[in-house]
């Protein structure tokens, strides 16, 4: 696989999940995850598998939201898996915050899926 295309599967799967994310879509943004996933979103705790992941989107409040998300930088791990790297923009309420958001992706059963997710807030 060439970075090409793993940009293209990087692409589907965060244009897929900001879906999921703006529509509070909780089975659709697990499902996006893969079944051992290991989660780290804006809080301290760690998350497993698909049900931590639906688990930590429940407890989100619900006046958070994406504003925007970079292209991010793509590195091959081994084959079939591969990390991205990037800058996401949330709100929450009327606070902006800006995180590094990293992402490894692996195929799992003919798919892709988010096998590890992990967001460090920076300072804006």
């Amino acid at each position: 696989m060439d970075l090409n295309e793993e940009s293209r599967i990087a692409a589907l799967l965060r244009a897929r999940w900001a879906q999921a994310f703006a529509a509070r879509d909780l089975d659709g943004l697990a499902a996006l995850y893969a079944p051992d996933a290991l989660f780290f979103g804006s809080t301290p705790e760690l998350f497993r598998g698909q049900a931590g992941v639906r688990a930590y989107f429940a407890g989100l409040s619900p006046d958070v939201s994406l504003e925007a998300f970079e292209e991010p930088e793509l590195a091959p791990v081994a084959p079939g898996v591969f990390a991205t790297a990037g800058f996401w923009r949330f709100r929450f309420g009327v606070e902006p915050r800006l995180y590094r958001l990293t992402w490894v992706i692996a195929a799992r059963d003919g798919g892709w899926v988010i096998a590890q997710h992990h967001a460090a807030r920076c300072d804006i």
